[in-house]
């Protein structure tokens, strides 16, 4: 089985502020969820591929359409893994702490965060599952930057071989490989 990992196309925001109180980098985040993006110039074959499973929002589902011809499936199963603020403050605190904590937050199972580690590895498990089922096995998917790195990981541990950046970059393939094996016997008489 191959499966194919795209991190949608940039996003295209106006420019954040460096610091934020948690109630604007909340908005911030949401805002984010409905840019517009900004294509690249990647070449996917699309004979190489069976099916495209596609993230719901809207940066992944335009990055589906623009860069495969064939079958997308929209799936919620492949949303980024939701960021929020990991407190609830006036302080002004730089946009990449917020990003961290969320995530560290994310991590610790906090109830700050609409998600947590086991949710999104269920999810992720899930989803593979329906892939296993499918019959498909040559399989584009299209998603957000954390999912992908936490999807990676959990396809590693089903055995698939590849690798991906430690930040995806947008509107890049990633491949991933399942070697499958056939014990073949003989009827030595």
């Amino acid at each position: 089985m191959k499966i194919g990992l795209v991190r949608h196309f940039k996003v295209i925001t106006p420019k954040i502020n460096k610091r934020l109180n948690s109630s604007e980098f909340n908005s911030e985040m949401n805002n984010y969820d409905s840019s517009p993006i900004k294509p690249n110039d990647i070449q996917i074959n699309q004979s190489d591929w069976d099916v495209c499973y596609a993230s719901t929002l809207l940066r992944a589902d335009e990055t589906a359409k623009s860069i495969f011809g064939g079958e997308i499936i929209s799936t919620d199963m492949l949303i980024e893994v939701p960021l929020t603020s990991f407190m609830r403050t006036n302080l002004f605190l730089p946009n990449i702490l917020w990003h961290v904590g969320g995530r560290i937050a994310w991590f610790f199972s906090s109830a700050t965060q609409r998600e947590n580690i086991s949710e999104t590895k269920m999810r992720i498990n899930n989803f593979m599952q329906l892939l296993e089922n499918s019959g498909k096995k040559n399989i584009l998917i299209v998603s957000d930057g954390f999912f992908m790195k936490v999807f990676a990981h959990q396809l590693k541990k089903k055995g698939f071989m590849g690798t991906i950046d430690f930040t995806p970059k947008n509107g890049k393939l990633y491949l991933f490989e399942k070697q499958t094996f056939t014990i073949q016997t003989t009827n030595d008489s």
